[in-house]
């Protein structure tokens, strides 16, 4: 491992002249641990830390350890704080960062009443270049000093060394004194990044009364380990936007967020300090652009001096100390320190939401206490600083496992369309569900779920699926019934253009076939004159060789508000959480049972488990160990709304349609009335939705790679047909890219991959117009009921969608 050379300077660190203004005298040994070390700061009045010298046997490097308040010589309430390597200046420079360090680390720990008080191990390099060190050498000297501390002292990583000192000192001190993480899945840099999380949404809650942050700018400075980590976290969580900055530019290349340049320029409501300590200088808090609310981040003493600090405070800016922000790593020390057995042992998201649970609530109470004015907030601290004597707080963790613990008879994962219409199904048969969503809402913006409409229509090339549309139009009017929400508009539906052929939604002539063949009631066009006569905003289609057929009870449904009323309607028997990310999943729990925890620390045990979370259903197929992966492509699906006069708009149809494919132009659009379009606030103008149902670009195996923001050139192609066959709408108001799973076969597919687990997936944008019937069919999964419908088309075990047999899997089981 390579570590850059960094130089500090005496100057930089807080106080320090306050502090003590030089070495104290050298005494020949420290009253209670014997010769081994020589003091170089004495406690005095105005720093209540000691710092020693420890024996180093390398050239160019010297170690101090500072140790603050009483924990030299007290096993009771040791000292603790990392190993920090650097090239400082001077000596004075090392031991002044030793005590500042330390100084940081109590008021972590008596933050939270730790059972540890702070502490520092700091090591001086003279050679800028690190690598030179000998570290097994140097680790075995650090190992002397703490046997000699007999338990007075903890430590674990910080600045330049890693986890393979960790490993030279572990076996150097016999597995004493070292808390790194050691034979456990925690992530120390995790750990922080969740403190960072949970005080920024303790610090929103306090003071705008919710956890939501989609209206906020977040600037990350410093995309380490931690600062990337938090970075993901916001954008997942739903921030407005992210923008990312570090020395190394790569570093700030973040799926979802927006990399810049100069931190301290660019505007924000939120600014996340994640790299280098004292950035904050009095010049940069003076100038920072005007609409900065709040800073919260991991970077330890981010403020170079007071007077920066108080900058903030004048200007309105809530700071929450980084005492509470960046606290993640002493905590897991302190259920390390407490309970080895249970951090060795326990699932990390555990852990991390703990972490984040009890930040957040730190960090909203401070807020709170200084009645949400910044220049109150160091006055207040006291006000949530616990006594030093009273059970440490890591020892509180496993209770609080057991409070962030629930059951449930079924576990649904993914709050969409298929999702909610499992959890209507269940509800109605008194079968108790829990449904996990990550997103902020039920069919959030980011999944193929959300928006205002979606069309249902028996005109399908296929009877199977013109029969299944008259089922589901039932049970549709069983959801609007017990939701009280009016979900479905009858306008119609036109099907016009060129004989393409049979399509991934069917055909002109396909679909006017089965109408007749089913008897059910159509218009049928014969040419393009026709299809204009009847619809003049189509004047576009005269002359032109098309056909067209029209189903008058086709229309649409109200989409995102059909998942919430499916949600409404298993209000009673569902238990909906939002912002909950499965991280762990087990089939194999005691009792056969379902084990699964999010990514907030929640374990909830259930008798199945149904994965219903599109895109995403292989990643979340991954954490069962099960060794089966589904054949699912993820289109990229793009349309936009458009501006159009109110009385130009009652003339235009829902409509979808066909002409053959060339290049990247797959040939297929649809448009939806302006009744179908409620989401945007319309100041007495009208729109329209136009989409294309191919999609931008190769179809993707996983969401790492997709485009939110879709292809320029798609839209253009969606620009230019609305130019040809609707002239009278104007320009384009916005935009949006959806992800679309498909399956090759274009069927969907409703299966098991073990006795508790059903997996829909493959709605490809179609399935949303037979919701409820297809939370029937999953739920007979469940229950070993029959199927509404022939299930045989949509098995999981077939060839186009698994080379896994699991068709033992598929068999029914009962609740």
């Amino acid at each position: 491992m390579k570590f850059l050379p960094v130089v500090l300077s005496a100057v930089s660190a807080l106080s320090t002249a306050e502090a003590f203004s030089s070495i104290a005298p050298q005494l020949p040994s420290f009253p209670t641990l014997g010769d081994a070390f020589k003091i170089v700061k004495e406690p005095c009045e105005k720093c209540s830390a000691v710092v020693v010298e420890a024996n180093a046997k390398q050239d160019g490097v010297s170690v101090y350890i500072a140790l603050d308040s009483d924990s030299y010589g007290h096993t009771t309430r040791p000292g603790n704080g990392g190993i920090r390597l650097l090239n400082y200046d001077s000596a004075q420079s090392a031991i002044d960062d030793a005590v500042r360090l330390a100084k940081g680390m109590t008021r972590k720990h008596d933050m939270f009443r730790t059972g540890f008080s702070g502490a520092k191990v700091v090591v001086k390099s003279d050679h800028e270049d690190l690598n030179v060190i000998e570290r097994k050498e140097l680790m075995q000297n650090i190992a002397s000093a703490l046997h000699d501390f007999e338990g007075g002292m903890y430590t674990g990583c910080d600045l330049n060394t890693c986890d393979i000192d960790m490993d030279y000192l572990v076996e150097a001190t016999n597995d004493k004194y070292v808390l790194a993480g050691r034979n456990s899945h925690v992530d120390t840099n995790i750990a922080t990044a969740s403190s960072v999380i949970g005080s920024i949404l303790g610090t929103v809650e306090a003071m705008e009364g919710s956890r939501d942050i989609g209206d906020l700018t977040f600037t990350v400075q410093g995309c380490g380990k931690v600062g990337s980590t938090v970075a993901k976290e916001l954008v997942r969580l739903g921030a407005k936007h992210v923008q990312t900055c570090d020395l190394f530019p790569q570093a700030a290349l973040i799926k979802g967020c927006t990399p810049i340049k100069e931190w301290s320029e660019t505007p924000c409501d939120f600014l996340v300090p994640c790299a280098n300590s004292l950035a904050i200088t009095e010049a940069v808090a003076s100038s920072f652009p005007e609409g900065i609310k709040y800073c919260v981040g991991a970077a330890n003493s981010p403020f170079a001096s007071e007077k920066a600090r108080e900058i903030f405070d004048k200007r309105g800016i809530m700071h929450i100390p980084e005492s509470i922000s960046s606290a993640g790593a002493i905590l897991a020390d302190s259920v390390e320190w407490s309970n080895i057995d249970l951090y060795q042992t326990v699932e990390p998201a555990k852990m991390y939401g703990w972490i984040r649970d009890i930040s957040r609530e730190k960090a909203s109470d401070l807020a709170s206490h200084a009645n949400q004015e910044p220049q109150h907030v160091t006055s207040n601290l006291k006000n949530v600083v616990p006594e030093r004597e009273g059970t440490p707080v890591g020892e509180n963790f496993e209770r609080w496992i057991g409070e962030h613990s629930s059951n449930t008879e079924t576990l649904i994962i993914g709050g969409g369309l298929a999702g909610t219409a499992t959890a209507f199904s269940l509800a109605e048969k008194g079968i108790r569900s829990t449904l996990v969503e990550q997103g902020s809402s039920l069919a959030p913006p980011s999944a193929s779920s959300n928006g205002d409409s979606r069309m249902y229509r028996k005109m399908y090339s296929s009877e199977f699926f013109s029969k299944m549309q008259a089922q589901a139009l039932d049970r549709w009017n069983d959801v609007e019934k017990k939701s009280g929400t009016k979900l479905l508009q009858e306008n119609g539906l036109l099907f016009y253009g060129e004989d393409t052929g049979e399509t991934v939604e069917g055909s002109v002539l396909g679909a006017k076939k089965v109408m007749e063949e089913l008897n059910l009631p159509h218009k049928f066009y014969a040419t393009g004159d026709d299809i204009a006569d009847a619809y003049p905003a189509l004047e576009s289609c005269r002359g032109k060789p098309y056909s067209g057929v029209c189903e008058d009870t086709a229309g649409h449904i109200r989409a995102s508000k059909a998942c919430e009323a499916m949600a409404k309607g298993a209000s009673g028997k569902c238990d909906v959480k939002l912002n909950s990310k499965i991280v762990s999943l087990n089939t194999q729990g005691e009792g056969g049972k379902v084990v699964a925890v999010t990514e907030g620390g929640e374990t909830i045990t259930a008798d199945n488990a149904v994965i219903s979370c599109g895109p995403w259903t292989n990643s979340v197929l991954e954490r069962l160990n099960l060794d089966i992966q589904l054949d699912l492509d993820i289109w990229q699906v793009q349309w936009a709304h458009y501006e159009v006069d109110s009385d130009v708009a009652a003339s235009i149809p829902q409509a979808f349609h066909f002409r053959n494919e060339i290049g990247i132009d797959g040939g297929l659009y649809y448009v939806f009335p302006s009744s179908a379009t409620e989401s945007i606030d319309n100041g007495g103008k009208s729109y329209v939705k136009v989409g294309v149902d191919f999609p931008t670009g190769d179809a993707l195996k996983n969401m790492e790679s997709f485009n939110s923001e879709g292809s320029q050139e798609v839209l253009e192609l969606i620009d230019g047909w609305v130019k040809e066959h609707l002239p009278s709408v104007g320009e384009r108001f916005n935009s949006y890219c959806h992800p679309y799973t498909v399956t090759k076969d274009q069927y969907f597919v409703m299966g098991k991959v073990a006795d508790n687990v059903a997996v829909f997936s493959g709605g490809s944008g179609r399935a949303f117009k037979f919701g409820p019937l297809l939370g029937d069919c999953m739920a007979s999964l469940l229950t070993g009921e029959e199927a509404p419908v022939d299930m045989a088309p949509f098995s999981i075990s077939r060839a186009a969608v698994c080379s896994t047999s699991i068709a033992e899997a598929e068999q029914p089981a009962s609740v």
